[in-house]
């Protein structure tokens, strides 16, 4: 995808985990227009439609922005991530710039496995967030040329850290927050605005904040 520095006045569309909409993304929204960057919100209702279905919705929606904006950037969080995921399986976008996951659940979640015993089919995505070997996210592909950098969060409940790796990754850091207090973190939001303009992820002021990066 591209390269380089990113200008102001780029696009980021921003999009919400599981079982959650898009006002929990208010406050890092707010973060990413006072650095310099337009922000999208894109919606959907999480919990029943498989995910191929929101993958769908969200590649039409990417596919206008491609034809419409010079580079645009995609921060996602959780199950966003991996509708972010199969929606760029769909086809290239070459307006696409870089990609920021937070607590992805890439190699699926434990919590989504034992959620999907008890609920079944009540609750598609329970099932196909699952981190048993056989489940869509674990069969789900990604191309390594896409740059993605990958935020975890130390005391993630619901996605353990090694979970959030994928094979492809640019970069990947752990901080010390929990799986939706990445939505607050100052910090996430600095790394995330330095990963969109310059592919790195650098030390935090507060060294505190940060477990690991690479």
């Amino acid at each position: 995808m591209n390269e380089g520095n990113t200008n102001e006045n780029e696009m980021i569309v921003l999009i919400h985990g599981f079982g959650t909409v898009r006002i929990v993304m208010w406050l890092l929204a707010r973060r990413l227009r006072a650095s310099g960057f337009r922000v999208v919100q894109w919606n959907y209702l999480s919990l029943f439609s498989p995910i191929e279905s929101h993958a769908k919705r969200l590649h039409d929606f990417l596919a206008a922005q491609n034809l419409r904006e010079r580079r645009f950037h995609i921060v996602a969080h959780s199950m966003g991530s991996i509708i972010t995921r199969a929606a760029l399986n769909r086809s290239q976008l070459p307006s696409l710039g870089r990609i920021v996951l937070l607590a992805p659940p890439n190699a699926g979640s434990p919590v989504a496995r034992l959620a999907s015993m008890i609920v079944g089919s009540l609750v598609t995505p329970a099932r196909e967030l699952s981190d048993r070997s056989s489940s869509y996210v674990n069969q789900l592909k990604t191309s390594s040329e896409i740059d993605i950098g990958i935020i975890a969060a130390r005391y993630d409940l619901l996605v353990p850290a090694k979970n959030t790796h994928l094979p492809s990754e640019r970069k990947h850091a752990i901080l010390f927050a929990s799986h939706n207090s990445l939505l607050f973190s100052r910090t996430a939001c600095n790394m995330t605005v330095q990963f969109l303009r310059t592919g790195e992820f650098h030390r935090p002021a507060d060294h505190e904040s940060i477990k690991t990066w690479s």
